[in-house]
């Protein structure tokens, strides 16, 4: 299957090295020697790489089976190239001490130019807007963030407003869905606690 898949497939470790990549994936990179013993954040640009590996972490620690990620491709010598990843876990028996999952097998597919920026794409909040969004995923209103950060309740509205744009979101519930889905609060703290990454 590895082989017969049709697309790009790349073996890596929990670490994100990669150990083995499939015939298409030579044919489609562009590169000039093989992948094999690079990572696999040696191709996305550094403002993926901490919402990668938190992604990744979940996988090899068995907290998700599989994960579907929108990024741009940094390919040598070509033009940045938009695309998706997809990831599988591959778990191995379970020895005591170690990360269920010992590789994980990722597939890659592209569009024909540069990624569109969608939602989340370039995503950074003002420490205002940070703490509005975490008092927003603990269940806070309006009036009560309005009364713990000295604003008003217009001025509450705006930003949430703002938030709601850019990510493309109806409600607050939406935006706190789409908020974990990207990183932008971490999924192991309560209360909700917006990343440092994405605090400009």
């Amino acid at each position: 299957m590895f082989e017969r898949s049709g697309t790009c497939m790349a073996v890596v470790d929990p670490m994100l090295r990669i150990h083995e990549v499939n015939k298409q994936f030579l044919r489609e990179v562009p590169l000039s020697d093989s992948p094999v013993g690079r990572t696999l954040l040696d191709f996305v640009p550094p403002a993926d790489h901490v919402r990668l590996r938190r992604q990744f972490t979940q996988l090899a620690l068995g907290r998700r089976e599989r994960l579907v990620e929108r990024v741009t491709w940094l390919w040598p010598g070509t033009c940045d190239t938009g695309g998706t990843m997809t990831a599988v876990a591959g778990h191995s028996e379970a020895v005591p001490g170690e990360a269920p999952v010992s590789t994980i097998v990722v597939s890659v597919t592209w569009n024909e130019g540069p990624i569109d920026e969608g939602p989340g794409q370039e995503f950074r909040l003002t420490e205002l807007d940070a703490r509005i969004l975490e008092g927003i995923a603990t269940g806070m209103s309006t009036i009560n963030l309005a009364t713990k950060l000295y604003l008003s309740r217009q001025g509450v509205e705006y930003h949430v407003g703002s938030m709601l744009k850019k990510l493309d979101a109806p409600n607050r519930a939406a935006l706190v869905s789409r908020a974990f889905s990207l990183g932008v609060l971490r999924s192991m703290s309560w209360p909700p606690r917006v990343d440092a990454a994405f605090v400009k």
